[in-house]
């Protein structure tokens, strides 16, 4: 896994000399997933939460959706890559194995966040019925989490994943479909930017 970080060239040459295996990457996007999701959740865990159940239930959901939203993050990123860089990209190999740099992320998100929670005062949640109020805890909610340090140095931590995984992925592409690679990698990075910037404008 180290070849992948640190010499992504020569690790997608041997690749491309052996039999496509996607077992691997998709088990890292996975993975990866669900250590973001852990993380994001032992982040906000001592905050007042509309949902019921405590913190059991938050990291039981976190986990859920985490299985959920990486296979389905290796399905549509994978089909991204094949339809942009051809069929001898062995696209969903690529995608998985870029995405190695997140999953250290979020190896590194779990003990920060589980030791470092965002912590703050937040108004009684209201009842559902009340749309307004509901609206306006939510804004207040969502403006503590913006604030917090601990939520921007995960973002930053975020954004230099994100960078290495272009790189991995620009690294894998010259070996496997070099005469799409820097259009397949702009696009990628254009998506990514696009999920990124949204992500941030959520939390406003």
């Amino acid at each position: 896994m180290l070849d992948v970080l640190l010499q992504p060239t020569n690790f997608f040459r041997a690749l491309s000399q052996r039999k496509p295996n996607l077992v691997a990457p998709f088990f890292i996007v996975v993975a990866a997933a669900v250590a973001a999701s852990l993380g994001q959740a032992l982040l906000t865990r001592l905050l007042l939460s509309p949902i019921p159940g405590g913190v059991a239930v938050q990291l039981a959901l976190a986990l859920v959706g985490g299985v959920v939203g990486g296979m389905v993050a290796w399905g549509l990123g994978g089909l991204v890559v094949r339809l942009l860089a051809g069929p001898d990209s062995r696209a969903w190999e690529v995608y998985g194995w870029a995405s190695v740099p997140g999953l250290l992320l979020g190896l590194v998100a779990i003990p920060l966040a589980a030791l470092f929670p965002i912590t703050g005062d937040l108004p009684p949640i209201p009842p559902l019925t009340d749309v307004e109020a509901s609206q306006a805890w939510q804004r207040a909610y969502r403006q503590l989490i913006w604030e917090a340090t601990g939520f921007r140095i995960l973002q930053g931590l975020n954004l230099l994943s994100a960078l290495w995984s272009l790189g991995i992925i620009w690294s894998a592409l010259k070996v496997l479909a070099p005469a799409k690679a820097l259009v397949t990698t702009l696009v990628i990075a254009a998506v990514s930017l696009a999920f990124m910037v949204w992500g941030l404008l959520s939390q406003r």
